[in-house]
Parts: structure tokens; sequence; C-alpha cells
């Protein structure tokens, strides 16, 4: 006598097929890549930043290269202000010296992302013209230097040059809206030495002579 015929079950199994086998899987696997790029973007946003700030601290050491070969072939003087991008521009060996002139960040028709200190401008670190414009800012600035000569600002076409006789007018530079989060505090001093300060560092000399 043969066993009865088992009863069916209750209960539905649910068994997928090979296509909605690969399907689930696809699903899953998106679902986990979409979870780890959001809890990586904080770390790639961070490495950009870095990028950024590490371009435009070679961009500072290149104008200050540049700007001391000048310094070198004009007395120990500083160029004009009108003229001192295309001082920086043809003592730059590179092939695309405008790509040091601008910030990675930085989209705007300016045709620098870099401010340079009028104020520095025509002045010779050892030689002393009898011209009482430049003694009245030479006195202004006490120490060329130890004065500000390019620092980095962003995305204004009036950033080409303005005066800079004291911290509180370099603070106030560094501080206005720019196209990276922080800006990087790059600083060229009058000797050509390139010096990098955070804001806080920059507002903290504020308020002093050079």
């Amino acid at each position: 006598m043969s066993d009865p015929a088992p009863k069916p079950s209750g209960r539905a199994t649910l068994r997928l097929g090979n296509r909605e086998r690969v399907r689930l899987q696809t699903a899953v696997i998106l679902v986990i890549i979409g979870l780890l790029a959001i809890a990586l973007r904080p770390l790639f946003v961070r490495l950009v930043e870095v990028r950024d700030f590490q371009t435009c601290q070679t961009n500072v050491r290149k104008m200050a290269q540049a700007l001391g070969i000048y310094a070198q072939e004009w007395d120990d003087t500083f160029p004009l202000a009108d003229v001192w991008l295309d001082a920086v521009r043809g003592r730059m060996a590179a092939v695309d010296p405008d790509r040091y002139l601008k910030c990675p960040k930085d989209h705007s028709s300016a045709p620098s992302s870099y401010l340079y200190n009028e104020t520095m401008a025509g002045l010779s670190l050892s030689v002393r013209r009898d011209d009482p414009e430049s003694t009245a800012r030479r006195r202004q600035l006490r120490r060329l230097d130890r004065a500000a000569l390019v620092i980095e600002k962003h995305g204004s076409a009036e950033n080409a040059h303005a005066p800079l006789p004291d911290w509180d007018a370099v603070a106030a530079n560094m501080t206005l809206p720019h196209n990276m989060p922080e800006a990087t505090g790059s600083i060229i001093f009058g000797n050509g030495r390139a010096w990098f300060r955070s804001r806080e560092a920059l507002q903290s000399s504020a308020g002093r002579r050079f």
C-alpha cells in the first residue's frame, strides 16, 4: 500500500528565476555603492580642497620667484601696479604662465586670483630715491621686506592690485568672499619669500603695521 500524497502547505514559497536573482543582486550592489559614496563624499571634498590649496601655494611660489627675478633686474625695485602681471608672466619659466595666475576654483573673468600691493609698487628694498611720494609710502610700510607684496584673493575683476599699507588691509582682503571655503592665506613678502597664514592668523595681526 503506497503512502498518501503529502498535503500542500498553506505557506507560499518565493522562488526567483535567474533574471530576477540578477536584478536583485544588481539592486543590492547599487545600494551599497550609493551608501559608500555618501559616506566617502566628505573625504573626496577634503582631498579636492587640499589639492587646490597646494596649487595656490605653488602659484604663490612661482610668482615670488618671478617677482624676485624682476627685482634683481631693476635694482631691487618691484614692478608698477599696472604692469605687475606682465612682469610675472615674462619671468616665469613655464609654457603657460597664465595658469599660475588663477586659482583652480576661480572661474571669474579676473586677470588673476591674486592681489598685488600697489603700496609697494616701484619701491626698492635697497635704493632710496629722493621722491616725496615714495618716501611717504616707505614710512607707511616701515619695513619693505616684511610688507605683503602679493596675497591670494579670489573672484573679482578689481583684484589685480590695491593698496595694502598694513595688516588691517591684508586681513580685510583675505576675508572677502572666496571660491574656496577658506582663504589659503598665501602671501609673498617684500623679500620674495612665500608665507602661508590662516585667516585667523591674519586677523590677529590686523591693527599692527608691517
